[in-house]
């Protein structure tokens, strides 16, 4: 029997024992939590580093799906805003409108900045 104990692969053996910290430790330091755009914001907001993992509780999900609805309401009117703009009577084919207002969409606050320079101060809707 004690010929065939080194040909045991007992490495790893005694992992649950006291290094088993350390090597946590090092998991979590190492290991860096990758959060979507929006949340990762929503940690910057709140003072977080969003390179670390943080606990969300129930109002921090709700906040977080606030900020969705934002975002998405800020791009639903820049489309809406893009598609309403005739630019003097140059533009009248519905397609072109619509891709200008998928393209608005896609942009969101961008375009809002731009429709504002441009179409509000330019006079061109």
């Amino acid at each position: 029997m004690l010929i065939l104990i080194p040909l045991l692969n007992i490495e790893g053996f005694y992992s649950g024992s006291g290094n088993d910290l350390d090597n946590r430790d090092e998991r979590e330091q190492n290991n860096v939590v990758k959060y979507d755009i929006i949340s990762a914001l929503y940690l910057l907001l709140l003072g977080y580093n969003a390179n670390y993992y943080y606990k969300w509780g129930v109002m921090d999900n709700i906040c977080i799906v606030l900020l969705y609805i934002l975002t998405l309401s800020i791009s639903v009117f820049a489309a809406y805003l893009s598609y309403m703009c005739n630019w003097k009577g140059l533009v009248n084919n519905m397609v072109i409108k619509l891709l200008f207002a998928l393209l608005a969409f896609m942009l969101g606050p961008f375009y809002l900045v731009w429709f504002f320079l441009v179409n509000y101060l330019g006079k061109m809707c």
